[in-house]
């Protein structure tokens, strides 16, 4: 029943970003994205009503695709559920084989596509076709079932340190943090697992990203590193106990830490066997 859960989590790719990905220099997430999406058959839709300012959002990687070869990427115009309600969802989105979800804020990303039209034909595209979905920042802290909305960076983890949310839905029972090295949100990622431990934890570095597909692959695709917090076999946990201000003891929490080319097993939850290349030789 678990894995058959996990199954349902993607149809083609989810490429998710931890934020500040290159999009004016050697651009390599932004490459991989329209390679995924079909190079240069892609048909690219841009969502930036995360953003303070979606059209300024819009316009930078409106532009930033068209220099890599998309003569029309197409934009959700929105800054309320009241645009997202009048637009036509099905003429976005139809024959569209790459969604691109900008930074900003990820609440305001929910609660304005959040019940929409667009937002339950995108998760169903997402589920059940070769779409590749990709977020940035806000973008991607909102495809999980439960996100984070606000939170701390403390030095040890603690009850009030982070709040959770219902996210979009598109990653079930994954929790993603985004800026994560370059912010220092190791203690709040162990905090948010440590209130469910069935969700899995990733934070993402900056400059970054994680490739999911449909077999439960995930591979690391930037610049930066991600970490991975694993609850699943936590021992003992006081989170429950604690007072809100307090710190909190658990035990037995897996952290795994992947570079570029790395890849981890999501439906196993366990990293997979690296290339020779990195392995030690046998000392005899």
């Amino acid at each position: 029943m678990e894995e058959r859960i996990h199954r349902e989590v993607v149809g083609g790719h989810l490429l998710v970003i931890g934020g500040a990905e290159d999009k004016y220099n050697e651009r390599r997430i932004l490459k991989k994205f329209l390679e995924l999406a079909g190079g240069e058959n892609a048909e690219i839709l841009i969502v930036p009503v995360a953003s303070d300012f979606p059209e300024f959002a819009a316009d930078i990687y409106v532009q930033a695709f068209r220099r890599l070869g998309v003569a029309n990427p197409r934009v959700l115009r929105a800054t309320s559920r009241q645009d997202v309600f009048q637009a036509d969802a099905d003429a976005l989105l139809d024959g569209v084989t790459g969604v691109f979800m900008t930074g900003g804020d990820q609440m305001r990303l929910v609660s304005i596509l959040g019940g929409t039209k667009f937002a339950q034909i995108l998760r169903k595209m997402a589920a059940e076709t070769n779409l590749v979905l990709a977020g940035t920042s806000a973008g991607a802290a909102g495809m999980s079932t439960s996100m984070i909305v606000r939170g701390e960076s403390t030095p040890h983890p603690q009850k009030n340190s982070v709040r959770l949310s219902p996210g979009l839905g598109m990653l079930s029972n994954i929790i993603i943090d985004q800026h994560f090295t370059e912010r220092g949100r190791i203690s709040r990622l162990i905090t948010a697992v440590s209130y469910n431990p069935y969700n899995l934890g990733i934070g993402i570095d900056e400059n970054t990203a994680i490739i999911l597909d449909n077999e439960g692959v995930l591979e690391v695709f930037g610049n930066g590193t991600v970490t991975i917090v694993d609850g699943s076999q936590i021992t003992y946990n006081e989170i429950a106990e604690v007072d809100e201000h307090q710190a909190f003891s658990v035990c037995g929490v897996q952290l795994h830490i992947l570079g570029d080319g790395l890849v981890y097993d999501y439906f196993g939850r366990t990293p997979m066997q690296p290339p020779n290349e990195f392995l030690l030789p046998d000392i005899e």
